[in-house]
C-alpha cells in the first residue's frame, strides 16, 4: 500500500512534507528570537515580541520590555492574510500594513523577510 502525503512546501526552507497546511502552521504563538538588517544581527534591547496568530485571520501582538527602568507592555490587535499563493503574508496592525515574504514556515519555526528600499530585514520566530 502506498500512502501519499500532502506537500505544503512553498518557501525554499519549508519542510518537504507536512501533515498540516500552511494556514494551520501559521496559526500559532510566535516569539521573535532574532532579527537581522542587511545580514547584521540587531539588538532587541531586552524587548519580547509575541504574535498570536489565529485561524480566523486575526492576531494579537504583545511587546514587553522596560522603558526608563519601568516595565512596559503594549498589546495591539490586527489581521493577517496570505498573498501570492501563500508565499507572502500581509499583516495589518493599527492601520500599519506590512507584507513579508515567508522564508520558512514549519510547525515551530517562522522566518519572514521584508525589503524596505535598500534594506533587507529577516525576522526569526519560534512557535509553541
Amino acid at each position: 500500500m502506498i500512502t501519499i502525503l500532502p506537500s505544503c512546501k512553498k518557501g525554499d526552507d519549508d519542510p518537504i512534507v507536512s501533515l498540516r497546511t500552511r494556514k494551520d502552521r501559521f496559526t500559532n504563538t510566535w516569539t521573535l528570537v532574532k532579527y537581522e538588517k542587511n545580514g547584521v544581527i540587531q539588538d532587541l534591547n531586552g524587548a519580547t515580541y509575541i504574535y498570536n496568530a489565529f485561524n480566523a485571520g486575526t492576531l494579537t501582538r504583545t511587546i514587553e520590555g522596560t522603558v526608563f527602568g519601568f516595565p512596559a507592555r503594549v498589546v495591539s490587535d490586527g489581521t493577517w492574510s496570505f498573498l501570492n499563493d501563500d508565499e507572502d503574508v500581509k499583516i495589518i496592525i493599527t492601520n500599519d500594513t506590512v507584507i513579508y515574504n515567508i522564508q520558512r514556515l514549519a510547525n515551530k519555526e517562522l522566518w519572514l523577510k521584508r525589503v524596505d528600499n535598500t534594506d533587507t530585514y529577516l525576522y526569526y520566530f519560534v512557535g509553541l
